[in-house]
């Protein structure tokens, strides 16, 4: 408070943090809730709207054909246009995807890639477990997995003050192949020949690590995409490359804007936000 003191509460709010606490959150009284990052509170008000909703429409199974299950499909249909709003994404590019959970919209992914035995998968060491899980997808394609650490210079962004590849260093890890061991190695240095540019490569990192709090460059999905990471390997090299977001912990505090980081696949968890709400994942369409 030392230091942020002026900025405590939303001064340039209509509603303080103490007075939404007062209308919103009466059940707290005097208790201290400190696991706001893994499962944000819902409010009062939100759970009063929803019991307000529900106790006057009647709601059907959105498979049949009636006016109840027509209500359902215009709810859905509403919920995935107000999503694609909240990451700045265009339906024309993106269609979001309601799962049981982020592992569940995560393995998704891994299930649906296109991965073969010149893909490779590459991910940050910061990453969730179930970011990590994606590697036995790739792994029993015959695909490469490997991980990275990536440093930042932020001195040197100020001092561009444009997004560069040089403002990123990749520190590679030990690989993973199941079966043959040329590919991996040259996926590891850098030396590989031309693939078919037809084949698709994975780079996954989190907006926000859970761990850590670490919140990664942005930056990095157009230099990843365009093959121009200091580190990675180029699309004459390794083909495509396609990118996933993790921003289960970021979407809280700090949504991606997709029109203007345009990351292939993102995975939000909605109950970090209010925890009244489902878990999504939202795929380039293009």
């Amino acid at each position: 408070l030392e230091q942020f003191g002026g900025d405590y509460g939303y001064p340039g709010a209509p509603r303080g943090v103490d007075q939404m606490r007062v209308a919103d959150f009466q059940r707290l009284q005097g208790t201290v809730y400190l696991d706001h990052a893994g499962a944000a509170l819902y409010s009062e008000q939100q759970m009063a709207d929803v019991v307000k909703d529900l106790t006057s429409n009647v709601y059907g199974n959105p498979h049949s054909q009636s006016d109840s299950s027509m209500a359902v499909t215009d709810q859905v249909t509403a919920a995935r246009h107000q999503v694609l709003k909240y990451f700045n994404a265009s339906p024309r590019d993106y269609k979001c995807i309601f799962t049981s959970g982020a592992t569940a919209a995560l393995k998704l992914v891994g299930e649906c890639f296109p991965w073969s035995r010149e893909s490779c998968y590459m991910y940050t060491m910061e990453n969730h477990n179930s970011v990590l899980g994606i590697r036995e997808y790739a792994l029993s394609k015959g695909a490469t997995a490997l991980a990275v650490d990536i440093e930042e210079d932020k001195g040197l962004e100020k001092k561009h003050g444009s997004p560069s590849s040089d403002l990123f260093k990749i520190s590679r890890h030990s690989n993973q192949r199941r079966g043959g061991d040329v590919l991996s190695q040259n996926c590891q240095n850098g030396s590989l020949s031309a693939v078919s540019e037809n084949n698709w490569n994975l780079f996954a990192f989190p907006s926000e690590c859970n761990f850590s709090g670490q919140k990664f460059n942005l930056n990095l999905v157009k230099l990843i995409k365009e093959g121009n990471l200091v580190g990675l390997p180029s699309q004459q090299q390794q083909g495509q490359w396609m990118v996933l977001i993790d921003a289960a912990k970021g979407c809280a505090t700090e949504p991606p804007n997709l029109d203007v980081y345009p990351a292939d696949f993102v995975v939000c968890s909605f109950y970090k936000v209010n925890l009244y709400a489902p878990i999504i994942g939202l795929k380039s369409w293009s």
